[in-house]
């Protein structure tokens, strides 16, 4: 209803100056004037309606005070500017000073100059607070305040255009401070900044790099004068690079050292130039510019630690650096080749404890590097120990703590030590005339304990090579076994069957098949004796298949024994089939031989999960492993015996009892051993035995 009302008072004649008039203009006519100082609106003067009617119709903002109390009013383009939550819509029809108390010790001089004069004003980026969105905020203003004439010629009201340029101010602000920042990073740094025009030559530059050029601040920097202080050793290859970066197939990156000589002091300043340049639409370099970084000093002390890095590696005393974890980051030439180490080694990934003997190594954490670590240095003789040949080495030492020059706390130890052999030599010549007959005993002794230790060595080897020889010839003995039992007993059969050729033939089948088994036996264990390298035998092999040949062989005793043998489907793994059919072999041949009942051996398997591998420490954790239980009903053996079992030649039962020779289970834990897994075994006395076997699935 109040719209419909509104609507109706702007059609009379005295609200036809709200008409189009907006909000506002809307707002006016709705509001009870009656109340106001103005009073009603059809009794308002014509100036203020025409005024009114400027404002209203207008884009731009505006405002008006009017009368002696100043009387306020505004148009849609000035409401923003009032905010949220603010002073809109109650400042319309407000006095002037009731509704800007914060800014009216201001403004107040401004409107009373042009209520007294009517000289109008003009103020550019004014700050002048104002409450809106809820609380006092800064805002900044551009205003003109006019005079707004009555009948009489007087002036009726302050006429007020302006716009809001917080915006404005705060971004030439953040413009300003952004500048002096990088002109602050610049300072600090130590930059020089310059600047080219590809398309006119001129090239200019900060106070900074003029100076570096001999120029003083004020002076223009002409190119020619540029490129002639660059150092006639980097003209060419300067000027390539920039021709270069001008090129938009370049990218425009400029990246280069040079040397730079001023002219005026011939100083060399080694720089290092980065740049960037522009380009049009046209692929033109219209700008480029960049920064010069002075490097003399890095580039100094680059030149000084190489030639110290050549007087080090060319030193005949052995040099290093020790950090405080207790790593060589640093050994020269002369050292590696006095400690053992090849060229091509990482010096931190020696332990420092391999570079000495246990004894000399305790010398060194006791006394050596708390001695440094306290004042700073420690002199003194003290050995090192060739990691290839194991040889001690004596030297004399001179250590110094190296301390950060900026805090004064250690960062590591330095090390020079000389070799003192050639000293020991020398002194030793001079002794010899007359120890001649003490070096000569000292001489024979140490052949005979060096041929001591040789004959030793080749004994220890023969009884190695003896242990495996009985090793391999069990095992050849024990494959070939039960191929040739079967042979035997099918061959004795094939005599008391000569007139039925059925049979006769089902029993050459079976010689042939055991006779072709026999034979793959013979050249793998052939094949076994001629291989050295382990590691290249390792295949993916199918235990299934592994435990159907072990059964083929022992189809005659399990057939005699009535055993039962229960299996579930076991992995395919990695590894060297010829052993691990002697693994299940003899874990089978055991299981049979060791019963007093028909035989049940039954066998399982599972992967190793991650909790029951850390209970193993023997398994290598990179692998992944399965666990094989081979269960029988055997006799069994006191718990007590289960690591003795595997012992080489160790049997628990009377030989004439069990036949066997007691290297079964040995062979068993030496093949487990090679495949890098783990066999155990647990048992009560006639209760049967569990044999657990770890092996890895994958290497």
């Amino acid at each position: 209803m109040r719209t419909i009302f509104m609507k109706q008072q702007v059609v009379n004649s005295e609200y036809r100056f709200l008409a189009g008039g907006g909000e506002m203009g809307q707002l006016i006519g709705s509001v009870d004037w009656s109340k106001n100082p103005l009073g009603p609106i059809e009794n308002w003067p014509q100036s203020l309606r025409t005024t009114l009617s400027i404002i209203l119709h207008s884009k731009f903002p505006m405002f008006l005070f009017w009368g002696p109390e100043l009387i306020c009013f505004y148009n849609d383009a000035y409401r923003p500017s009032l905010g949220n939550n603010g002073k809109h819509p109650t400042a319309l029809g407000q006095r002037g000073e009731e509704l800007w108390p914060e800014i009216w010790p201001d403004i107040k001089p401004l409107i009373d100059q042009v209520m007294s004069g009517g000289e109008a004003s003009w103020s550019e980026d004014q700050l002048l607070p104002i409450y809106r969105n809820g609380k006092l905020e800064d805002v900044y203003w551009t205003f003109s305040y006019s005079p707004a004439h009555d009948e009489s010629g007087d002036v009726g009201g302050v006429f007020v255009t302006c716009s809001e340029t917080t915006e404005k101010v705060v971004t030439l602000k953040t413009i300003a401070e952004s500048k002096d920042q990088f002109q602050f990073a610049i300072d600090a740094a130590e930059l020089g900044t310059w600047d080219l025009n590809p398309v006119t030559n001129r090239f200019t530059g900060n106070d900074r790099l003029k100076s570096w050029f001999g120029l003083a601040p004020d002076e223009e920097i002409d190119l020619p004068l540029a490129i002639s202080a660059i150092a006639a050793k980097d003209r060419q290859r300067v000027t390539e690079a920039i021709q270069t970066a001008l090129q938009i197939a370049s990218g425009g990156f400029y990246d280069v050292e040079y040397t730079i000589i001023n002219p005026k002091e011939n100083r060399e300043r080694v720089v290092k130039a980065k740049g960037k340049a522009f380009f049009n639409e046209n692929g033109t370099a219209y700008r480029f510019n960049g920064t010069l970084q002075d490097i003399t000093e890095e580039v100094r002390a680059r030149v000084a630690q190489q030639k110290l890095l050549t007087l080090v590696e060319n030193s005949v005393d052995l040099m290093s650096v020790l950090e405080l974890d207790g790593r060589n980051s640093y050994i020269n030439k002369a050292g590696k080749e006095l400690l053992g180490i090849d060229d091509s080694q990482d010096v931190s990934q020696i332990p420092i404890s391999d570079l000495h003997t246990p004894e000399q190594f305790a010398f060194v954490s006791a006394e050596i590097i708390p001695s440094v670590m306290q004042i700073g240095r420690w002199s003194g003789r003290f050995h090192a120990q060739n990691v290839k040949t194991g040889e001690t080495i004596p030297l004399y030492n001179n250590c110094l703590r190296i301390d950060d020059p900026a805090t004064g706390l250690p960062l590591a130890v330095g090390a020079v030590m000389r070799d003192l052999r050639p000293e020991i030599a020398a002194q030793k010549a001079l002794e010899e005339s007359r120890e001649r007959f003490r070096l000569l005993a000292d001489e024979l002794e140490q052949k005979v304990e060096q041929r001591t230790q040789e004959l030793h060595s080749s004994n220890q080897e023969l009884i190695k090579t003896n242990h495996e020889l009985e090793q391999f010839a069990y095992i050849a003995s024990h494959d070939l076994q039960e191929p040739l039992r079967k042979i035997q007993a099918f061959s004795e059969l094939l005599q008391l069957h000569q007139d039925d050729d059925a049979t006769k033939a089902q029993y050459l089948n079976k010689i042939s098949t055991s006779a072709q088994r026999m034979a793959e036996l013979i050249k793998s264990v052939l094949n076994y004796s001629r291989l050295s390298n382990t590691e290249e035998r390792f295949v993916k092999t199918d235990l299934n298949q592994i435990l159907e040949s072990v059964e083929l062989d022992f189809e005659l005793l399990i057939g005699q024994k009535e055993a039962r043998i229960q299996r579930a489907d076991l992995p395919i793994v990695e590894g060297i089939p010829l052993q691990l059919g002697q693994l299940f072999s003899n874990l089978i041949s055991n299981s049979l031989k060791f019963s007093v009942e028909k035989p049940v051996i039954e066998i399982v398997s599972e992967p190793v999960s991650p909790a029951e591998k850390a209970l193993l420490p023997g398994l290598n954790p990179r692998f992944p492993y399965v666990h094989i239980r081979i269960k029988d009903n055997g006799i069994g053996f006191e718990q007590a015996y289960a690591e003795r079992v595997f012992t080489i030649f160790q049997r628990l039962n009377h030989r004439k009892s069990f036949s066997g020779t007691g290297i079964g289970l040995a062979l068993c834990r030496k093949i487990v051993e090679n495949h890098q897994g783990q066999i155990t075994a647990e048992s009560q006395l006639d209760q049967g035995a569990t044999f657990h076997i770890y092996l890895p699935v994958s290497r």
